[in-house]
């Protein structure tokens, strides 16, 4: 499970991340998900834009202090690893996709309908029968250098959930620092393939694949494959909201609250105006809205536990 703190200051009420690159929750250590500060950015952009009054307030001081961090989550825990005070509010969700270099010459070799999930998972993880024929022959057709972040990473624990694997059978040379680095270690090898968030494999300005790497044909239905063989954000985030697509991980995006912060006016006000104003900025950023039914449930919920305090 990962999570970030991020830090909202009250001179603009502008976003920041904390210096430290890994927190724990209910005893284990993670890593951060940079990737998702664009997004936060955003949202505290837009809501102050509506709410100016916030830029002097008190309770946004409050929240400056490492004893009051508001953390981010980017999958979802067992509830043996949320302590009895903490509770998560989902916000929003991303997708990882494989990606190669533009020129890779895998691209040539993969079937006209795609790769499929047995066939990724051979590539990108390590299996107990790597000495079968069969596994042998999928990796001679289909070799390639992958680049992978840590174990604890989101990207790497999201895959292994995915694939049903372990985070440390995840194969590759390994990529430190925001998993942005992974595109650049791709863009400089020919044979490199990799997983990455949608917010980094596409410009978010040109809404159009980022220099230099190509989505992976994978094994999907026909209607998908032709969204996803003309590369568009816009274009692929709809396709994955309107339907579940084979090979592409989805995961969630929430916000882990301690009972000191689902008592705080601020922070509760402005995680409902996330579930409810804040989801139209999700796209723009490059991320997923919640679901019908998720939002739903976060929104009631929200009402029904949090109403006292942001009145």
């Amino acid at each position: 499970m990962q999570k970030i703190i991020i830090n909202i200051l009250s001179a603009a009420f502008l976003f920041t991340a904390t210096v430290t690159a890994q927190t724990k929750l209910s005893g284990q250590t993670v890593k951060n998900a940079r990737f998702t500060y664009p997004l936060i950015e955003r949202w505290v952009a837009e809501y102050t834009k509506e709410n100016p009054e916030l830029q002097a307030s008190k309770e946004l001081q409050a929240l400056t202090g490492k004893e009051s961090p508001l953390s981010v989550i980017t999958s979802q825990p067992a509830d043996s690893d949320l302590t009895i005070s903490q509770q998560i509010t989902y916000v929003g969700r991303y997708a990882l996709v494989p990606v190669t270099n533009r020129e890779n010459p895998i691209l040539e070799r993969i079937p006209k309908n795609g790769l499929s999930k047995k066939q990724l998972k051979k590539i990108f993880f390590e299996e107990a029968d790597e000495l079968a024929e069969d596994n042998n022959e999928a990796k001679s057709k289909f070799a390639a250098t992958v680049y992978s972040r840590g174990n604890n990473t989101p990207s790497s624990i999201a895959l292994a959930k995915y694939f049903g694997a372990k985070p440390e059978e995840l194969k590759g040379k390994k990529v430190l620092g925001d998993d942005i680095y992974l595109l650049s270690a791709i863009r400089k090898d020919t044979t490199g393939i990799t997983f990455n968030n949608l917010s980094y494999v596409f410009d978010t300005q040109s809404r159009k694949l980022s220099n230099g790497i190509a989505l992976v044909p994978l094994n999907v239905k026909t209607q998908q494959r032709e969204v996803l063989s003309l590369p568009d954000l816009d274009n692929t985030l709809s396709l994955l909201e309107h339907s579940s697509v084979d090979n592409i991980p989805v995961e969630k995006i929430g916000f882990v609250l301690s009972q000191e912060q689902r008592e705080n006016k601020t922070v509760t006000a402005f995680i409902k105006w996330i579930l409810t104003k804040g989801q139209a900025f999700n796209h723009a950023a490059g991320f997923l809205q919640l679901d019908e039914a998720t939002l739903a449930f976060q929104k009631e919920h929200i009402d029904e536990k949090l109403l006292s305090t942001i009145q």
